[in-house]
């Protein structure tokens, strides 16, 4: 039993979930077996270890049928109804937070009751909930139509002839779904297309951007999908980027937390490649982003700042010499992450910080003070180690080092091949540039502008032509 659907189903619900699901199970509305009752108060009482000996089938059994003989079937009737029981709790629970979907569905019963001032007083209340809603995600689309072919149903039911507004409504309301839609999933299909290289087929969304381009207003949320959209779609045309990025600040304080995270990171997305061409004003571009996303909490992962964001955020920073700023921000918000990896962030990160200010020794200070909570810090702290020793000369450290790392990637075997990859082709580019053989210099650095892939490539392009021997 310890491994069946329903264990995990109820080790996915925290305290207060199960003890509500318990009195779900209770409610006679729902169900009127008491052998349930009793098969989910003594789960219950197992959670959250739900121990291999508690769980065991026939202890179960013995629970709940004393001083019966053991029956498989009867016991896995049992579990399959109290799973069922399950998944109805969870989209009861899931339908109750969601209120302006429940009142379309009791304004559709009003109707069909012929309850016209329950009907009036709900639908203006409705009305009055989605016209003063501070902040959009998109839902409201589906409510407004949802509501429209409630007041569509409504009109017919008065059998009435004259003109009905509502009709019009419905379909305006429909439209607006669809576009918003048909845009936001067009989107995420570009996205991964450039990431995943995955091939989609992006039916009428050409037709949706073209109808839209030509309308003299669009939904703020919608015209903001339509320029992600634009962006992706023609990345070399920078004014629809340009219209994005002024779109976002116009109307970031409107959109919900999580859309407008979602559109931070399609925006952040979208500067990659500018950035990784070494083109210098997506860099700043970035940093504001993710400032701005900080800031509004958007890029937060539920109370935690994710490390990777954080450290992303210095990076990027460093690359454009704020350097002023980065320890300001490493020191701000360094409580905002994970308790867990906090300490190793900012040592990492001011390591970071001290490498390109010169001052090696903080670096080795910092470096000397990880715990390497993530393997990230891990192989990045070895990288920045790498490139300290060869700014101080220490050539017999540095070389010993590359051997020690070049040979730790290799035999580890929790490092995917990629990121291996990535360092060995970078200790074995920095063991060529220590070799400065003369005869083979340029080839070196075509070797580092062409290698894939590869850690640190700037900086590794930085030495071979300051360090070209003579």
């Amino acid at each position: 039993m310890k491994n069946s659907k329903l264990i995990d189903l109820l080790q996915s619900l925290d305290s207060t979930e199960l003890r509500q699901f318990c009195e779900f199970v209770a409610s006679p509305y729902f169900n009127k077996n008491q052998d349930l009752l009793l098969l989910v108060e003594y789960l219950e009482a197992q959670a959250p270890e739900f121990r291999e000996d508690k769980v065991r089938k026939e202890t179960v059994f013995k629970t709940i049928f004393p001083g019966e003989p053991f029956d498989k079937r009867t016991l896995a009737y049992l579990m399959n109804y109290l799973l069922k029981l399950g998944e109805r709790f969870l989209a009861l629970q899931n339908y109750e937070k969601e209120d302006m979907l429940m009142n379309c569905h009791i304004l559709d019963q009003y109707v069909e009751r012929k309850l016209d001032k329950h009907y009036n007083y709900l639908f203006n209340k409705a009305q009055q909930t989605l016209e003063e809603k501070e902040e959009w995600d998109g839902t409201e689309f589906y409510y407004k139509y949802l509501a429209s072919q409630v007041a569509t149903k409504h009109f017919y039911s008065k059998q009435v002839r004259k003109f009905d507004p509502s009709l019009q409504s419905v379909c305006d309301e429909l439209d607006e779904f669809y576009f918003f839609h048909k845009l936001k999933y067009s989107c995420e299909m570009l996205s991964r297309q450039t990431m995943l290289k995955a091939d989609y087929h992006l039916n009428f969304v050409e037709e949706v951007k073209n109808y839209l381009l030509q309308q003299p207003s669009i939904a703020p949320l919608t015209e903001i999908y339509l320029y992600i959209y634009l962006s992706y779609s023609f990345p070399d045309e920078e004014q629809y980027f340009e219209k994005l990025m002024g779109l976002i600040d116009q109307h970031a304080q409107t959109i919900g937390r999580r859309t407008r995270r979602e559109i931070y990171l399609y925006a952040i997305n979208y500067c990659a490649p500018k950035t990784r061409k070494g083109i210098e004003k997506y860099f700043r571009i970035v940093v504001d982003l993710y400032v701005k996303g900080i800031e509004n909490k958007s890029l937060f992962d539920g109370i935690y700042l994710s490390h990777w964001t954080y450290t992303n955020v210095v990076r990027l920073a460093l690359r454009i010499q704020r350097h002023a700023w980065v320890e300001v921000f490493i020191k701000e918000h360094v409580n905002s992450l994970v308790p867990a990896v906090r300490e190793d962030a900012g040592h990492y990160n001011l390591a970071e910080l001290y490498f390109h200010k010169g001052n090696y020794d903080q670096v080795l200070t910092h470096l000397n003070q990880l715990h390497f909570s993530d393997l990230h810090y891990h192989l990045g702290s070895r990288v920045i180690l790498l490139k300290t020793y060869f700014e101080m000369d220490a050539d017999e450290s540095l070389l010993s080092l590359l051997a020690a790392f070049s040979v730790y990637l290799r035999r580890n075997k929790d490092i995917s091949l990629a990121i291996k990859k990535n360092y060995l082709n970078f200790c074995y580019l920095l063991n060529q540039v220590m070799r400065r053989n003369l005869k083979k210099w340029e080839i070196l650095g075509d070797n580092i502008r062409q290698m894939h892939p590869l850690a640190e490539r700037g900086w590794l392009l930085q030495v071979w032509e300051r360090t070209k021997p003579r």
